[in-house]
């Protein structure tokens, strides 16, 4: 993907800015591309030959919350500035805020928990269709698809001793070889990676907060706007 789209950089530069990440959305998408990347071929080398279930065409993970950094929000918004038409835009931003409408109480308390077992629960009951998949069913989003998208069903959680997947790869991974399992990269690793690379990547949020808050940047209005201010 082209990082900054020429048409839409003044949008995303501003983004960039109210996400607390700085001026240079082209600095912070690269380095996010660089991690990615990273990921992903070790995904792919770590997972070779083991049948696991998890493969495109494949939603179980897209019906529930996400946690996603800011850097990874830009670069999802990136993509949907390259990619759709301003009124889609408007339509994701849209469903996404109605989610977060909907489930504000357990909003409310993701962001006043700490990471850990009780925020993940609580991130349990925030279950939804991502209006970031097609009819379809497939990912509209998916070669900018957040770090767990990634990870999700190919790696292991380190904290839990498990599989970082759905009942599917669970039942996959008990078939195999317990060396399977171990050579699996941990999800929580990769975390450490975009940490480690990326400014601003420490705190996460569920995609639906992401949208209520900065999705008015990715509007039609908003794009013209800035656009004048050059």
């Amino acid at each position: 993907m082209n990082p900054v789209p020429r048409p839409a950089a003044a949008s995303l530069v501003a983004l960039c800015r109210a996400l607390g990440l700085g001026g240079a959305p082209e600095q912070v998408l690269a380095a996010v591309d660089r991690v990615y990347r990273r990921v992903d071929a070790e995904v792919r080398r770590r997972t070779q030959g083991l049948g696991l279930p998890c493969r495109p065409g494949c939603d179980a993970c897209c019906h529930e919350a996400v946690f996603v950094a800011a850097p990874e929000f830009l670069f999802v918004s990136a993509y949907l500035v390259e990619n759709t038409t301003g009124q889609q835009r408007k339509a994701v931003v849209e469903a996404m805020s109605a989610v977060a409408g909907r489930f504000e109480d357990e909003l409310c308390l993701l962001e006043a928990l700490p990471p850990g077992t009780e925020r993940d629960e609580v991130a349990t009951r925030v279950r939804f269709r991502c209006p970031l998949l097609s009819a379809s069913g497939q990912c509209s989003v998916y070669p900018a698809r957040e770090l767990n998208a990634r990870t999700f069903g190919s790696t292991v959680d380190e904290h839990r001793d498990a599989p970082f997947g759905c009942e599917l790869t669970h039942e996959r991974l008990r078939v195999l070889p317990s060396s399977a399992s171990r050579g699996l990269l941990g999800a929580r690793e990769a975390r450490r990676w975009l940490r480690d690379e990326v400014p601003g990547a420490g705190d996460v949020h569920v995609y639906p907060w992401w949208f209520s808050r900065f999705g008015a940047y990715l509007l039609p209005e908003r794009a013209a706007e800035d656009e004048g201010c050059r």
